[in-house]
């Protein structure tokens, strides 16, 4: 396997494709409907001669659902665990492979079969969370560099369209669900299972920590973050609206925020991108929103605040800093209008704090809490992002501090601080 040097897709291009697989969908309902019209247009991104989409009938087999290219294989059945397919599908890996043939997993007989040459691979799973349905494989890139396989920028186009398509598919099963058994609560149960399963893992490092206490059984409140390179890509926002609607835009969000991050933009490049989403779509929703990026060697931070309450920045000496809101929430005006600069943090030895309206709005004793009151509480904080974290989020399970909306923290640490 051979990982070459990337040059990214372009944005308005990836948001195109995003956006026509979501209305394809919309239209049909058809999940894979969406796949259908973006896979050529992919080919034609990525200079690949064939394209696949495999999805699993059963818990052993993988059936090509959709094709392109020289040789139609639609309908063919894998056995899940077989080929390279087969191991993106059941590692949940995607890979790059720039020789196909010097690669053990690989099919050969198939090729045989098909009279087809596979030289190089990029490979993506269809996966939400733990949950996969597939896989989705372009093969023999063809460009007239003479570039002969694919870089990390197309198999981050790849898996942006798989994350994409799997959270169509399993909207698809929630609706479903719905029709065949009429359980609400179970579909509801369901749908909290995929938007918990776009919460990040826990970092290794320790270098930031949130978490979301949900009002109900959904949550329009979301954090969200990524290591790219010696960086840390953070977000935090709240949809306006509550239950399914609310779920989705948040989900929504958050893809094109991974999306945008892994090709390293910077804040004012990814709010204009997700802005424009929200804009293009007419949603009726609108979301605050704080995105930054961290770099934990030094503890700088360049973040921007769309409509968002206040980011509290604080060390162990007591000294706090805000930084308000600097433009509107996203989805209210277009981002020529939104006039965006983001602002420069020298974070030091303290620590950040981003905090949703379920918290400063949170009540006790009848009194609510407030910023003066939050920035009083994150003051009294010891330990690392983790501890932090833990005990602020434990007035709220303990009952010491009452919300009836979504409760969202999350906490960076400074250089030397985690």
């Amino acid at each position: 396997m051979l990982a070459v040097p990337s040059k990214s897709h372009s944005v308005d291009e990836t948001l195109t494709l995003i956006n026509g697989m979501m209305q394809h969908y919309a239209t049909s309902g058809d999940a894979v409907a969406g796949l259908r019209w973006a896979l050529p247009r992919v080919l034609r991104r990525v200079s690949a001669a064939a394209g696949s989409l495999f999805l699993a009938v059963d818990d052993a087999m993988l059936e090509c659902v959709v094709c392109y290219g020289p040789v139609d294989v639609t309908g063919l059945l894998l056995p899940n665990d077989k080929g390279l397919v087969g191991r993106a599908f059941t590692q949940g890996r995607a890979e790059l492979v720039a020789d196909a043939c010097r690669d053990e997993v690989h099919n050969r007989q198939s090729d045989v079969d098909n009279g087809f040459r596979t030289i190089s691979t990029a490979t993506a799973p269809v996966m939400l969370g733990q949950q996969r349905f597939g896989a989705l494989q372009v093969i023999n890139r063809t460009d007239e560099s003479g570039q002969s396989c694919f870089n990390e920028a197309d198999l981050s186009l790849l898996q942006t369209l798989a994350t994409t398509l799997a959270l169509a598919i399993s909207n698809v099963q929630l609706a479903e669900k719905a029709v065949s058994d009429g359980l609400l609560a179970r579909d509801l149960e369901q749908a909290r299972a995929v938007q918990n399963a776009f919460a990040p893992t826990p970092d290794r490092l320790g270098n930031i920590a949130g978490q979301v206490l949900p009002a109900g059984q959904l949550s329009g409140d979301f954090f969200d973050y990524l290591r790219v390179g010696g960086r840390i890509a953070f977000c935090q926002g709240d949809v306006a609206g509550k239950g399914i609607t609310a779920a989705l835009t948040m989900a929504r969000v958050t893809a094109l925020f991974r999306q945008f991050a892994r090709q390293s933009l910077n804040c004012v490049d990814i709010i204009c991108g997700i802005n424009d989403a929200l804009m293009t779509h007419e949603s009726t929703s609108f979301v605050t929103f704080v995105i930054g990026w961290l770099a934990p060697d030094t503890g700088e931070v360049e973040l921007v605040n769309c409509g968002h309450g206040p980011v509290i920045m604080c060390d162990d000496g007591g000294v706090s800093s805000q930084f308000a809101a600097q433009t509107v929430p996203l989805g209210v005006l277009p981002s020529g209008k939104l006039g965006v600069a983001p602002v420069s943090i020298d974070l030091g030895d303290g620590f950040l704090y981003l905090a949703t309206d379920g918290v400063t709005e949170a009540c006790s004793n009848g009194q609510e809490l407030g910023v003066g009151g939050l920035v009083a509480l994150v003051n009294r904080l010891t330990g690392t992002c983790g501890d932090r974290l833990a005990s602020m989020m434990s007035l709220f399970t303990s009952g010491k501090l009452a919300t009836h909306d979504d409760a969202t923290l999350l906490v960076l640490a400074g250089k030397g601080a985690s």
